[in-house]
């Protein structure tokens, strides 16, 4: 029996203002912060298909019981606020197919350079990423709910090093 081309098999390659994920060199957390925020996307998107589920899941999984959600709460409200700034359309990568979960789109790049650049207090590089993914609109409710995602990060950092024996 033939066998069919898998989701897993897609063979996308990245455009020119796409990189690919083993290229941005996330850690740990802004890795999963990338999943889970495709999967809200995807909920987005596609309502029926309760991908936020699956992103709330990861959360847990990825930063504990207790941060978990607080994580996925905030990073909620940073798809809120960019989404309420921006006018276009946000483009993201399936994060249910590995070859497109390979790739980072530009929008998904700039949102995740925007949070490192928060992380690293890097103010004027988080500004001018929010600035170009929001389109040149408002970005200070985006710049916050950014702020606050960040304040948890240091606290998932230390519970993805915590032994699961423990």
């Amino acid at each position: 029996m033939p066998q069919s081309k898998s989701q897993s098999h897609c063979g996308r390659r990245p455009d020119q203002k796409e990189i690919l994920r083993t290229d941005a060199r996330f850690d740990y957390a802004e890795d999963h912060i990338l999943t889970i925020a495709r999967f809200f996307f995807q909920s987005f998107a596609c309502p029926q298909s309760h991908a936020w589920l699956r992103a709330s899941d990861i959360a847990q999984t990825a930063f504990g019981d207790e941060i978990g959600p607080i994580i996925a709460a905030r990073l909620v409200d940073v798809l809120r606020s960019v989404r309420e700034a921006r006018r276009s359309v946000f483009h993201f990568n399936s994060p249910v197919c590995e070859g497109c979960a390979a790739i980072v789109s530009e929008h998904e790049r700039r949102l995740m350079g925007a949070l490192q650049a928060v992380c690293r207090g890097n103010a004027g590089r988080a500004q001018t990423e929010l600035m170009m993914l929001c389109e040149g609109n408002n970005i200070t409710q985006s710049l916050g709910a950014m702020t606050r995602l960040s304040l948890m990060l240091p606290l998932a950092q230390m519970q993805a090093e915590v032994p699961a024996d423990v």
